[in-house]
């Protein structure tokens, strides 16, 4: 069955909260490119995902592992600015490339914005970002297990050896809680680290994806310095000590 324009659209509000736990109308009518009227108009009929209250779209408690699993940490804050960042992001894959995929909310809202017609295989450790990738029809997934941290819904390997070994990767797309000129980029979880520094040492192209609280924010956990990043996008113009 052809999916309609509507039924396209609860599909990505849906999407969209895979990565927080409301969305403001205002910011999920950017998101989709389509007026807070167009949104309004898709909720006179029911649909089993999402549901419009007080302004916000939020997800229905309908049981459904594809909606369960969200991270709390900054859920609803920097929406707009994250989808900015994710739409830019989103540029930069191609078909038939092999793209590492970190943990966080913008990476969620990179994932989104990722054309449906791009064929790619993504590579995570982070459910959330899983479910995400799982969502884009023409996406192969590769989800790194491992132990599983309950407190960031990740995964991390429990050996020196895990199943990103041997991929290598066009791009790695990565966020972080903190990105600093003389401690680099920084993140809370210490369980993170393996995979994101794998996926760094085995990327061609390391993309960081922070929006701008970030900058100037130095976490426990160091991933590291700025000279292993090609590329930072972010919904400001970079601070120029972050330039050199």
């Amino acid at each position: 069955m052809v999916e309609t324009k509507r039924e396209k659209r609860i599909r990505q509000l849906a999407e969209l909260l895979l990565g927080q736990e409301k969305v403001h109308l205002k910011d999920a009518a950017e998101s989709l490119d389509v007026s807070e009227m167009t949104i309004r108009r898709d909720f006179n009929e029911p649909n089993t995902f999402v549901s419009l209250i007080g302004g916000y779209v939020v997800k229905k408690q309908v049981g459904s592992a594809d909606l369960e699993y969200v991270i709390n940490e900054q859920s609803t804050n920097h929406v707009k600015e994250k989808t900015k960042i994710g739409k830019e992001a989103a540029k930069l894959i191609l078909d038939n490339q092999t793209v590492f995929f970190d943990n966080g909310t913008t990476v969620v809202h990179i994932i989104q914005a990722i054309s449906d017609d791009i064929s790619f295989t993504g590579v995570c450790f982070s459910l959330n970002v899983f479910m995400a990738l799982k969502a884009k029809p023409n996406c192969h997934v590769i989800l790194c297990g491992g132990g599983y941290d309950t407190k960031h819904n990740n995964f991390y390997p429990l050996g020196d050896s895990s199943e990103i070994d041997n991929i290598r990767f066009d791009s790695a797309f990565l966020s972080a809680a903190g990105i600093d000129p003389a401690h680099g980029l920084t993140c809370y979880s210490f369980n993170e680290l393996p995979y994101k520094k794998k996926a760094i040492s085995q990327s061609q192209n390391v993309v960081l994806a922070v929006d701008n609280s970030k900058f100037g924010v130095v976490k426990s956990a160091f991933i590291c310095s700025l000279k292993s990043v090609d590329i930072i996008i972010s919904d400001i113009d970079l601070p120029i000590e972050y330039l050199s």
